[in-house]
């Protein structure tokens, strides 16, 4: 039985463990697919970036503005934190957003992904041709050439310095690209990065929840196997408590035929040995002529006697009983057992202490069957006692508000081998003993619901107690 319990709970632990194995399995792909929906929206919106810069590369200041102003229109977006491009070498040339989150130079050399506190970094690499030269709209005295304005005016001649007209763009200083030829750093066209930063709280938000989903459903399936665990432990103690329960019943029932046919064997036993000793004792009384024949007659009465006493213990124990319950007065019965047993007392010199019961403490029980018990009790503990000793009766409170009846000897106490066996019928450590006194005590304090057991008595000796008696 033990191993098929320990097997059992294995079996559950396992299940258990492969659901969250599963979940945590299934937590990995909703983490990932969480992501992908990230990583694809980076995608899209960096390949967007470059096949706009690629569609609308021209040469001059109009388009580096234009493309400033898509930039910083993509970072308005919640989701996209900042965007920028920079040049092969490393140097930003433009950006928008939380720049800060950039860093100083490029980042990294190499195309990819990187997930951070910030969110999701994509690098990308891109290719730019150089555009296709414009065509000369007039050429001035130096030897200079005019050309449309980016904003739409006409422009000049140049001079002899070759100076671009006011409609042009020169070389002198100008965000974010200074020194950087006529027609801005993408006109000589090359290899370029774009790099785009999104938020990852809504991916990471979609995580959480899927971590306490899954770990709900681990916990939940946990709790299920531990009451589908509970539900069949209580199936099977319930059905080993039905057999046992059929097998107590049946035991009872045959336990009390057996009482019902000992009972009626030792009745018509006792009434035969009490016709054989009326019969001998009127013979010894009639005269018989030799002390040896008088004294072997006399012999037969005190084992007729002796028989008989044996055979009503046996009917005490034997018979069924109900207890009639009533208030008893402790002191009332340790007065009688006092009365009853002085005879033994003093034969063995011996006290009987009962100031531990107070002369107005009651409880509830058969006062006839508590006499029994409480004599038969007191009787062990004065054959067990040494000369010139004490048996003490006490009666205690509990916390829970339950007495405690204990008669203590100061004898030898008993053998740590034979304390199970001293309340069973028949076992006893007397030469002379019947082995019913205690089983007799066993039963009524069972016929009462109380519980009664044995335990060594500080410094030498033997306690017997009766427990769980109510007021």
């Amino acid at each position: 039985m033990r191993w098929q319990r320990l097997t059992t709970w294995l079996a559950l632990l396992l299940a258990w463990a492969v659901l969250a194995a599963w979940q945590w399995q299934e937590y990995g792909r909703q983490r990932e697919a969480a992501r992908e929906t990230l990583r694809r929206q980076a995608d899209s919106l960096t390949s967007a970036l470059v096949g706009g810069i690629r569609f609308h590369l021209r040469r001059g200041q109009y388009f580096e503005d234009q493309l400033q102003e898509t930039l910083e229109a993509l970072v308005r977006s919640k989701d996209i934190l900042a965007v920028a491009i920079a040049s092969e070498d490393g140097r930003w040339l433009l950006s928008a957003g939380k720049t800060e989150l950039l860093g100083d130079s490029a980042f990294p050399s190499t195309a990819g992904e990187l997930w951070d506190g910030a969110g999701l970094r994509l690098v990308s690499k891109f290719q730019l041709a150089r555009p296709p030269e414009e065509p000369a709209a007039g050429r001035g005295a130096g030897g200079g050439r005019g050309g449309v304005g980016r904003r739409g005016g006409l422009g000049a001649g140049a001079g002899p310095g070759g100076a671009r007209g006011p409609g042009g763009r020169g070389f002198g200083p100008g965000p974010p690209w200074q020194g950087e030829p006529p027609g801005g750093p993408f006109s000589a066209g090359g290899q370029f990065t774009a790099v785009l930063i999104l938020d990852r709280s809504q991916a990471d938000a979609q995580c959480r929840s899927a971590v306490w989903l899954r770990a709900s459903v681990v916990a939940a399936g946990g709790v299920v196997l531990l009451c589908l665990a509970l539900a069949w432990r209580a199936t099977v103690r319930l059905a080993e408590a039905r057999g046992h329960a059929r097998l107590l019943e049946t035991e009872a029932r045959h336990l009390h035929e057996l009482s019902q046919a000992a009972a009626g064997l030792a009745h018509e036993t006792r009434n035969p040995l009490g016709l054989i000793r009326g019969w001998t004792q009127r013979l010894a009384q009639s005269g018989l002529e030799s002390p040896e024949q008088r004294q072997q007659a006399q012999a037969v009465v005190e084992e007729c006697d002796r028989v008989t006493a044996r055979i009503n213990q046996f009917l005490a124990f034997a018979k069924p009983s109900k207890p009639q319950l009533e208030p008893v007065r402790v002191a009332q019965l340790t007065d009688e057992l006092a009365a009853l047993l002085e005879p033994d007392l003093d034969a063995k010199n011996l006290t009987l202490d009962r100031g531990a019961v107070a002369p107005s403490e009651t409880i509830r029980a058969d006062r006839e069957m508590l006499r029994q018990a409480l004599f038969n009790l007191v009787q062990n503990a004065v054959q067990s006692s040494p000369e010139g000793g004490t048996v003490e009766i006490a009666l205690r409170r509990g916390q829970d508000g339950q007495r405690r009846i204990e008669v203590g000897d100061g004898g030898p106490g008993v053998a740590a081998d034979a304390v199970e066996s001293l309340f069973t019928p028949y076992f006893t450590t007397r030469h002379n003993g019947t082995g019913l006194g205690l089983a007799i005590v066993r039963r009524i304090a069972a016929a009462h619901g109380w519980q009664t057991g044995y335990a060594p008595r500080p410094g030498g000796g033997s306690i017997f107690w009766l427990s769980g008696i109510h007021g």
